[in-house]
């Protein structure tokens, strides 16, 4: 290349080209100074040369590192880490590098038996929830299942008693129910259906509960189900008059001879056996209380047996006591007469 100055001129080579021993201008061995840096190539060239830049590189000598990430051209699906002439991909938690080294798949961590859940694991897109069965809640983990008590809660369904059980719970019933089919429900027992309860005589059902009583005559016992008679006549001679006869369940009244019951009952009235005539005086019948009492007409004593009358010899006596008097005894009485000549 001829230069042209004031009065003079220069001649120089083009670039890429030295003067050699000759004055000429050949071309120069760039490639013989290594321009090329970060492992480039060089490539020579007539009047120059090129550098050949391995992946991750660029400009004139290799001198700039790519930032792929940077530039969005790693074509990473998630996460991208600029290296020393390349990048590397990462994946979200949850995730995992796919055999490109580029795209992130779903890491299903209920097959990998990584998720920890104590009961159900299901699979979400780059993550996983964890349940727990009926009667049980979540824990503050987000893992583990815990007890529900649905009894100190309020949340069970029990007619009367609740019972918690491990993962649910069980109904029973106060004494006197039982429990329905539905296993929540009480209904009432009927004790006195079964063996009459166990009462002796009579069995009353109500709700809930039951209890005994006695037929009239009995009193209940203080194990509230058998019965003991009640001796009326130990009170009061059981409202009798006169004798009392306990019965089971009962009493009955009688009289003392002389006395006949009355339409209660109870009362004793005397019998009058002379109206009735039924006494045995031979002749006059005096009703008494109880009894009665016999006697006899005048001319008549009452004979030892206080019934029959025997006739009085008034001549016996001395009946007819005037001189020269004749007595003469008859029944029930006498008479006088004279002796003859009198």
């Amino acid at each position: 290349v001829c230069k042209n100055t004031v009065g003079s001129y220069s001649c120089s080579c083009e670039t890429g080209f030295a003067y050699n021993t000759a004055g000429d201008c050949e071309d120069v061995a760039e490639c013989a100074s290594s321009p090329c840096s970060n492992g480039g190539v060089c490539v020579e060239a007539v009047g120059g040369y090129t550098c050949s830049c391995p992946t991750g590189y660029r400009g004139t000598h290799c001198e700039e590192e790519i930032d792929e990430c940077a530039e969005g051209t790693s074509g990473c699906s998630q996460g991208c880490s600029n290296t020393d002439g390349g990048y590397e991909c990462s994946c979200d938690a949850g995730f995992r590098l796919g055999a490109d080294g580029k795209t992130c798949n779903d890491r299903n961590e209920c097959l990998a038996g990584t998720s920890g859940c104590e009961h159900t694991c299901t699979n979400t897109v780059g993550s996983f929830t964890c349940s727990c069965n009926d009667g049980y809640a979540l824990g503050a983990d987000g893992k583990s299942c815990e007890d529900v008590n649905e009894c100190s809660e309020g949340t069970d369904s029990c007619d009367q008693q609740c019972v918690n059980t491990v993962g649910g719970y069980t109904c029973k019933c106060d004494a006197g129910y039982t429990l329905r089919s539905d296993k929540t429900s009480c209904e009432d027992v009927n004790e006195c259906s079964t063996s009459n309860g166990g009462c002796q005589h009579t069995c009353h059902n109500f709700v809930g509960d039951y209890y005994c009583s006695c037929n009239a005559g009995y009193d209940l016992s203080s194990d509230a189900h058998s019965c003991t008679d009640v001796d009326e006549c130990a009170t009061s001679n059981g409202g009798c008059d006169q004798t009392c006869q306990n019965t089971a369940g009962s009493h009955t009244c009688s009289c003392n001879a002389g006395y006949e019951l009355a339409a209660d009952g109870k009362t004793c009235l005397d019998v009058d056996e002379c109206s009735a005539e039924t006494h045995a005086c031979a002749q006059t019948c005096t009703n008494a209380a109880g009894s009665y009492e016999c006697s006899c007409e005048s001319g008549y004593t009452l004979a030892s047996d206080g019934k029959s009358c025997e006739d009085v010899d008034e001549c016996a006596a001395g009946a007819c006591s005037g001189a020269n008097e004749v007595c003469k005894n008859t029944v029930g009485s006498y008479s006088c007469s004279c002796e003859t000549g009198f």
